[in-house]
């Protein structure tokens, strides 16, 4: 009789067992990951719906013009869009940002400094709040400056870029800030835009604002988790301004966009307190459980949609990059974003140090201090030859002189008389100015670097300040006749499902390493990283450079900066209001177009002098050789560093 075969049983083991289904779940979440990232990034998104029933430029009235010139404005066509839910739009080339709010429910005019501007009754505490002095806005100067917005700017500007911070700061203990103040506060402000975004007479929609939150915001102080109740909080304030498709995603990170012409330009609002080092639940931005990490897989789906669309981003957060503010792996992987999407991005927006000036991000300081952990993961690019010469991030001569003349609390921005800013800013002169490569090293273009923009605050740190950007709109009357796009609430419906994938995957990974550490006899650490999909790929070689580098349409042109003068207000000299400080075409800053090459190559004239000045100290002194001047450049930082304190005389005050 013939013997049946023995068929094999499956193994008992524990191990085997784990792997057999580890290796279906992978394949099925490959699978999934696959068919998901088909599904939101066709190349290119296919347009299937006209967004615009009409488009046509409009002539400007002799009073209209007037008005504009005024406000030391440019005159200009605009463009009025109507939907095809017959809302109206008029775009004018134009946009605000505003930052730092800080408003004291508990201020008192004729208040002690001493206390906060919170009690007293023989004080010199003004009525409309006073620069320098330490504390936080008047309601009153927050009542006049939306006042002040909605009678000169409301129907000359597009959009409201607002990069927080709402609450006053935690310095008095008479008046602790609890959650529900917080709350209050962020609600007030809140209130306050969408006040100024109503429909006019005409059924037309006034500029909507674009908000993030601070690191006032939240309580406690700087401190917010994914998902928390923090961001709940935040959501209860905001929700007005979140796109319904977003809610979901707001709700995890407190970080959204909003669409500002369809399909064409978008101002991405993000959370940089997941990037603060000053935030306590921050580790870094390579872990993928970290919020950091989150983040920027957050950013990298919708930069690669925007792209697939064509579109033209401004990135907008509170705390601005810099080698102090973001933990060093936040840095360095948001520095190479702005990068590798020049095509896409065209500039970057913040707040948070009070200080109006900008921060020039060198890509190439970003990728030596990648590659030092990710070694062989990244292919050469045209900077690459200058990593060997270049300081990496975390590790230059900026990132030292900070470190040795500056407190974590200098940072930190927590509010009181400011101490100093002359120096650091003359850091920033010596460190980040003064090395700035030229063209041979930085591109054509300058599209080495890319440019953070810090803007003045309305809290009195110094004098209130407010900016108005203007932007190229010549050819696009013509360009919004071809305009289709696709709803993106099936983009973040397929954004949701890929991100909980990812995250399933990358956990499980994660407890797989950790259980590999724990076991015996396994002592040796891993030299070499695993690859990151935070990081981005090359900008593609046929994607042309974007408005902040050639100039096209979004291309910004130039600002005006205008400042509250408070001592004269206060003393009855003059009427509530702001007025022109400076702007990007005067004399002194004599920029034609505000690309990124027109920014570094004033950033060179600023540091250029003391440049100058340590070259000829290591060289030997020469018997009858002058020593060099150089005063238009000298002239040109001194009008730089008055600006810089929004014209409060700061620099001569002795604060440091």
């Amino acid at each position: 009789m013939e013997k049946e075969k023995e068929i094999p049983k499956r193994s008992s083991s524990p191990y085997l067992s784990l792997t057999y289904y580890c290796s279906i779940f992978l394949v099925f979440s490959i699978c999934i990951y696959a068919t998901i990232t088909n599904y939101i990034y066709p190349l290119p998104t296919t347009p299937t719906i006209n967004q615009f029933v009409s488009v046509n430029s409009l002539n400007l009235n002799d009073s209209q013009i007037s008005s504009i010139k005024n406000l030391g404005l440019t005159p200009k066509k605009p463009v009025q869009i109507i939907n095809n839910d017959g809302k109206k739009m008029t775009i004018h080339g134009r946009f605000l940002h505003i930052t730092d709010l800080h408003i004291d429910p508990y201020y008192k005019d004729g208040s002690d400094f001493d206390e906060m501007c919170h009690r007293g009754k023989s004080g010199e505490a003004g009525k409309y709040g006073d620069a320098i002095m330490g504390c936080d806005s008047p309601p009153l100067l927050v009542d006049e400056t939306f006042k002040w917005i909605r009678e000169n700017l409301i129907d000359k500007i597009d959009f409201i870029i607002y990069t927080g911070d709402s609450p006053r700061h935690d310095n008095d203990r008479e008046y602790p800030r609890t959650q529900l103040k917080i709350t209050e506060m962020n609600k007030d402000i809140s209130r306050r835009f969408e006040e100024l975004a109503q429909y006019n007479k005409d059924g037309e929609l006034n500029p909507w604002t674009c908000h993030v939150s601070g690191n006032n915001c939240v309580w406690p102080h700087q401190t917010i988790a994914m998902a928390s109740d923090t961001i709940r909080e935040l959501f209860s304030a905001w929700k007005e301004f979140i796109p319904s498709y977003q809610m979901h995603t707001y709700l995890q990170g407190a970080y959204f966009f909003q669409e500002i012409i369809p399909n064409q330009l978008a101002v991405l609002s993000l959370n940089s307190l997941f990037w603060f080092s000053n935030n306590p639940l921050v580790d870094d931005c390579d872990t993928p459980s970290d919020a950091g990490y989150k983040h920027f897989e957050w950013l990298g789906y919708v930069l690669k949609e925007m792209r697939a669309r064509n579109m033209k981003v401004w990135l907008s957060s509170h705390v601005p990059p810099n080698e102090k503010n973001f933990d060093n792996t936040c840095l360095r992987k948001y520095i190479v974003w702005t990068h590798e999407y020049r095509d896409v991005i065209i500039g970057g927006l913040y707040g948070h140090m009070n200080l109006d000036h900008f921060i020039p991000l060198d890509s190439v300081q970003a990728y030596k201090s990648i590659k030092k952990d990710f070694k062989n993961q990244f292919t050469d690019s045209a900077f690459s030859a200058f990593e060997i010469e270049e300081e990496e991030l975390g590790e230059s001569g900026l990132y030292k002189a900070l470190d040795e003349n500056f407190s974590d609390g200098f940072f930190k921005a927590l509010g009181g008389v400011p101490s100093n800013k002359v120096k650091y800013m003359d850091t920033l002169r010596e460190n980040l100015y003064a090395p700035l490569k030229g063209q041979k090293k930085s591109g054509e273009y300058y599209e080495r670097y890319s440019v953070a923009h810090v803007g003045a605050s309305v809290i009195p740190t110094f004098n209130p300040g407010l900016r108005v950007w203007e932007y190229n709109i010549t050819n696009l009357e013509q360009e919004l006749q071809q305009v289709k796009f696709e709803p993106w609430d099936k983009f973040f419906a397929g954004v949701e499902k890929m991100v909980e994938v990812q995250s399933k995957y990358e956990s499980d990974d994660e407890a797989s390493i950790s259980k590999k550490k724990h076991k015996k006899n396994k002592k040796k650490k891993n030299k070499k990283k695993k690859r990151d999909h935070t990081f981005p790929k090359p900008m593609p070689k046929d994607r042309p450079l974007g408005p902040a580098y050639i100039e096209q349409t979004y291309t910004p042109e130039r600002y005006v900066q205008y400042y509250a003068d408070l001592d004269s207000i206060n003393k009855g000299k003059k009427d509530f209001g702001y007025e022109i400080e400076y702007s990007t075409d005067d004399s002194l800053y004599g920029m034609a177009s505000l690309t990124v090459k027109n920014w570094i190559e004033y950033g060179r004239k600023l540091g250029k002098p003391i440049k100058e000045a340590n070259a000829d100290g290591k060289k030997k002194n020469k018997k009858g050789k002058k020593k060099k001047t150089h005063g238009k450049l000298d002239k040109i930082w001194t009008n730089y560093l008055k600006n810089t304190f929004v014209s409060s005389d700061y620099e001569h005050k002795g604060y440091g």
